[in-house]
Order: structure tokens, then sequence, then C-alpha cells
């Protein structure tokens, strides 16, 4: 069994034809040793692995690093390296680059359909003259040349070419040439190519110099001479001058291979979608159409109607256990507990089914790409990174996804801070709490959902505002990224988040969520000396008055609500499961108001998350006390902004 490494810039259709060339095969884990997820599968027998994206080998984020590490160090058989078609010359940066590892390598042309829209043509004979790789053009999306790469593949793992390497111009090459005559360069560790290490030796690339011994103290003073005359010839760094022949090679060969046809001017969304007066009004309005048809309009009509069909289930299964004399016990735990409190949380799918697609489409058209391009500076003049924007986007959906992709920030503080605060971002699962309270206290008025994550956002500025003040050491970077074009949203992937995301909410209905429904209705129904008594004897409520008081000033002081926090601990969809339980949702407006439903939603909102994502903020964090730090943070301060809004809601109903 061989081995195959997908390789290619981020937005080039990798992971899409990953996923078209494994199926079914194909599964996702951790690297040893490292905290960031790869994928693998298998194709024709062999073994293949979808490598994080980069633009190039001169890596800094971990993932980066890992890719790069990876190819070094693993050697595979063949590299496939995924080519936007066309951005065609930047693509043939990185190309530049793994060539000169000498690996066998196999040039995809992806996004073959989108050419002809652009106005482009390549030739692909020509292209494999000018790299010594063989070419295959295909559209991942589509699933057109998939057939023609895995011939292809099977032809380059049979029989192995090394790819052409791009020379630079003659007064460079002097020096490389140089370098790599020098025995010193026979201690590389094997199978890595001498060129590439003369390059990264020249660059002075602190990553690459740190794998190899201490050279001798001639050698190194050829290499100081060499930087030297290379900075005054061309009046600048060696590692810009490096960059700079290589995109001039990238240059060269597009120009040869690609023919662009002259076409009409076209309206461009972008200048709506980042525009500096119309991309956050453009945004407010995007999203809050997602939330109405969500929430307002879809909510709207299922919601009433499976609440009822659940509710006619218990009643149900109530009558035919009378008849059956099953015990009240075992009746009371499937009707009162299961069902009232799993479904109280399955009412909520189909909402949920079309935000996460509607969210989902999103992100697969491009559209969330410029919302993180649009809040760049935003999230740097708060200390966070550009980049801090990706988990805020993805918090969206679920914050333990969210909080790992932090780890693409460089910068330690950057990164940790952006842990903290991405819980603040409402995920799916609080979602079912919010349209609870929603549907009961402010019905047709969907547009409080939107404000609720203009809340969240809120608290990501002040924290950020104030961690820039306290910190003294202040780190700041630019956020380079490459907004991908626009395109029609695939089927495929669509479905496929969104079945993912709705699935994990379902298998947590049935898992977590029946477990403490079941457990809520137990303790609700018995005392500590374990006899059957009505719930406000029973040692739910007991335990529930002990924190009961903390939440009085915030206008839920009652233990119903303080036992269903308790629970979202857990699972937040708990809280839902735990309030259906132990008060029943058609009896909420007995226990809370509007201003303290509000309140209610702004804790769960901003409160600490669950459990799982408390556990990937620890892995982030690294750090106990940190952890400790970040805990207290967002309770007290979700504690006070309960406070707040409530205060204000008070004022103005």
């Amino acid at each position: 069994m061989q081995t195959i490494a997908l390789i290619g810039n981020p937005n080039c259709g990798k992971t899409t034809l990953f996923n078209m060339l494994t199926g079914t095969t194909a599964y996702v884990g951790n690297w040893p040793g490292v905290t960031v997820e790869k994928k693998e599968g298998m194709v024709g027998g062999n073994r293949i692995l979808d490598l994080p994206g980069i633009y190039s080998l001169s890596p800094y984020s971990p993932e980066e690093k890992l890719s790069r590490r990876y190819l070094l160090d693993q050697q595979p058989d063949l590299i496939i390296d995924v080519i936007d078609a066309t951005n065609l010359e930047r693509s043939l940066y990185l190309t530049t680059q793994l060539a000169e590892l000498g690996r066998p390598m196999l040039l995809a042309l992806n996004m073959e359909d989108l050419l002809q829209k652009e106005g482009i043509s390549i030739d692909a004979k020509r292209l494999g003259q000018l790299t010594g790789c063989p070419v295959v053009q295909l559209s991942a999306s589509k699933g057109t040349g998939i057939d023609t790469l895995l011939t292809e593949i099977e032809h380059a793992l049979a029989e192995p070419k090394a790819p052409l390497c791009p020379l630079f111009s003659n007064f460079i090459e002097r020096y490389i040439s140089h370098i790599i005559a020098d025995d010193y360069l026979h201690l590389i560790p094997s199978g890595r190519q001498m060129r590439w290490a003369a390059i990264k030796l020249l660059e002075g690339d602190d990553l690459f110099i740190s794998s190899m011994p201490p050279a001798p103290q001639t050698f190194q003073n050829y290499l100081d001479l060499s930087r030297k005359e290379l900075m005054v010839h061309f009046d600048d760094d060696v590692e810009a001058i490096i960059i700079d022949q290589r995109y001039k090679i990238a240059e060269h060969i597009a120009k040869d291979c690609q023919i662009r046809e002259m076409t009409a001017k076209q309206f461009n969304f972008d200048t709506l979608a980042t525009g500096k007066y119309t991309a956050l009004p453009l945004f407010a309005l995007i999203m809050g159409a997602v939330f109405y048809l969500s929430i307002g309009l879809v909510g709207g009509f299922t919601t009433g109607i499976l609440e009822s069909l659940f509710a006619f289930l218990a009643d149900q299964v109530h009558v035919l256990s009378d008849q059956a004399g099953v015990h009240p016990l075992l009746s009371g735990i499937l009707a009162d507990g299961i069902i009232a409190g799993v479904g109280a949380v399955l009412t909520f799918v189909p909402q949920l089914f079309v935000l996460f697609f509607l969210l989902s489409i999103l992100e697969d058209c491009g559209y969330m790409a410029r919302i993180a391009f649009i809040m760049d500076r935003l999230m740097r003049s708060m200390g966070l990174s550009g980049k801090s924007i990706i988990p805020l986007v993805i918090g969206t959906g679920c914050s333990v996804p969210a909080i790992m992709s932090s780890r693409t920030i460089e910068h330690q503080k950057q990164r940790e801070l952006t842990v903290i605060v991405t819980p603040f971002i409402p995920c799916g699962a609080k979602m079912p709490v919010f349209a609870l309270m929603l549907t009961y206290f402010f019905p047709g008025r969907w547009y409080i959902a939107p404000l609720i994550y203009l809340l969240g956002i809120l608290a990501v500025i002040v924290t950020g505002l104030l961690a820039r003040a306290l910190d003294r050491h202040k780190e700041t970077n630019a956020f380079i990224l490459e907004l991908p074009r626009y395109q029609k949203p695939g089927g495929r992937n669509v479905w496929l988040q969104t079945k993912e995301r709705i699935m994990g909410f379902i298998q947590k209905a049935g898992t977590i969520i029946l477990l403490s429904s079941v457990v809520i209705y137990l303790l609700s129904s018995y005392s500590f000396k374990l006899q059957m008594v009505g719930e406000d004897q029973s040692m739910l409520a007991s335990l529930g008055r002990v924190i009961s008081v903390l939440f009085v000033p915030l206008g839920f002081g009652f233990w119903q609500a303080s036992v269903a926090l308790l629970t979202g601990i857990a699972a937040k969809e708990s809280i839902v499961s735990t309030l259906s339980v132990t008060v029943g949702t058609a009896a909420l407006s007995d226990f809370f108001t509007p201003a303290s439903a509000l309140s209610y939603m702004t804790f769960i909102l901003l409160s600490s998350p669950c459990i799982a994502a408390i556990s990937a903020m620890f892995k982030e964090l690294g750090s106990k006390r940190k952890l400790l730090f970040a805990i207290l943070w967002q309770t007290g301060f979700a504690y006070l902004m309960a406070m707040a809004v409530r205060f204000i809601a008070m004022i103005l109903s």
C-alpha cells in the first residue's frame, strides 16, 4: 500500500476532491502528538491524506507547519497538488516549492467548470511540459475528470518520476550550486532534496536550520557572505528575493499556459459585500432573513404542531399504562420524563435544520469569508487576530470545533483571548432555549433572535477592549485572507454539513438529554428519604433552592430555572428538557415574565459553555489557572449583563 498526499492552497477545492475520491472510506482523527485534525481515506487500495491547506512551505500557523513536516518527514509516494485553475499563477507559487522536494507529483487543475465563465483556457499539455508533472483538468464539485485522475494516479504510482525543478536567475543559482556542493548538505535527513535544503539554508529558514546539526564555521561564513552579497545586489532581504524569484517563475508558466478571452465587464457583488458603508448593513439584512425564515416562519409553523404531537403521545402512554397496570413510576419516566424532555428538544429540529441549511449555503457560496474580511480591522482593534473571526463564525454551529479552530492564530495571547470569547457566540445547542422563550413570550418578534447574536458580539467586543487596555505588550499582525470566488453552493456539501450538524443535535437528544430527562424526573419525584413526593418537596427542589437565591436579582430565582442551568452544563439543550419536565412548557408564563425571560436567555448566552466546550478550552489554553479565569469571567460577565438586560426591559415595558 502506497501513500498519497493531497496538498494545495486554502479554498482550492482540495477537501471536496478528497471526499469525491474516498467516498465513505474517509475518517477524521488527530495527528499523533498534535491537536490538529487529519482526514484520511483509501483510494484504489492506497492510503490518501488531506493535508491542511497552505500557501507555501515557509509556514507560520501550526497547521501549515504540520503540512510541511509531513511532506518532509513522511515522504509520501505521490503528491497531488490541487490547483485552483482560475488562480493559476498564485497556485503555482506552491508548486515551485513542492517540485524541489523531489517527490513524484501530479497536478490536479480544479474548478474547470469556472474557467469558461472567467474567459480562461489552459493548455494542460504545455503546463505538464514546463513542470514535468502529469496534469489532469477536473471539477471536484461537479464530479468531472475524477476517472481520469484515478487513472493518472495509478500511472504515477507505477512509474514514479520527479518533477522539474524551477531555476532562478544565474546570479542566485551560483550560490545555490556552491551550497549543494558542500559536504555539509550530505548531513540532511534521508530523502530530502538537496536543492530545497540549499535554498532553505540561504533563506535562513529557522524551522529547517533547527533540524540540522551545527554547520562548520567556514560553511556558516560562506552563507553569511552569500546573503550579504545577494542583499546588496537585489537591495532586499534574501527571503523576499527568493519569494520574488518564485513568483516570476509562476508568472512565466501561467502566461505560457493560459489564454484569457475578453469578456464583458459584469457587476461585482463584492462592491456591496465588502464595501465600507454597505458590508455591515448587508450582513445584518442577510442574517435577519436567515432568522426570519428559520425561527420566525418555519419555527412559528412547526413548533405548535410538534408540541401537540408529543403531548398527545405522553397522554396516550399514561392511558395505555393505566390500562396495562404499569407502575406509575415507569409510566411517569416514559411519559413525563423521556417524551416530555426529549420531545421538548426535538420540537425545534425543523427550525434548526433550516438555520443550519441556510448557514451552510452562506459558507459554501463564499459569503462567510467576506465577513471575516470586513471584520478584520475591528478584530485587531480589540487585541484579537483577524483570524479570530473564523472561530466566531464556526461558533454559530458548535463551540467545540470553533474553539479548536483558534489554533491557526499565531500569537499566543490573541489565541487565548479568542478561546475565551468564542463561547459568547450562540451555538446551535443554545438555539432551542432561545426558540422556546421567543415562542412563548415574544410571538411574532423574530427580530429578537438576531439581537441575541448582536449581544454575543457586544460581549466579544467588551472583553477584547478590556484585554487590550490591560495588555502592556500588544500583539498586532496583519490578516491575509484570500477571498474565494462566489460559486453556486454544492448540493452535496451543503447537505453533508447540514446533516452533520442536525444529526449531532438529534444524537444528543437521544443520549445525554434522554439520560438527563430520566434523572431529572426521578430527582423531581423523590425526596432524600426515597419517598415519592410532589416536586416542591423533591431532592431536585431542595438542591435548586440552595443556588436559586443567587438568581433573584436576575428575575428567575426559582429552583426550576436554577436546576435547568445546572443540567445545561452537560448539554445546553438539556435546559429545555429540564424546564419541560419540572415546569411544563405551557406553564412557563407562571414562572417567567418577558423581562426575566430576556434575562434568562442573556445568562445562558454568555455564561460558561457546556462541559465539552470547557474541555476544548482547557486543551487550547493548556492551564487550569487560565481555564478558571475564563469560566469566572464568562459567568460573572453573564450575571452582570443579565441583570442589566432585565432592568432595561422592565423600564421599557
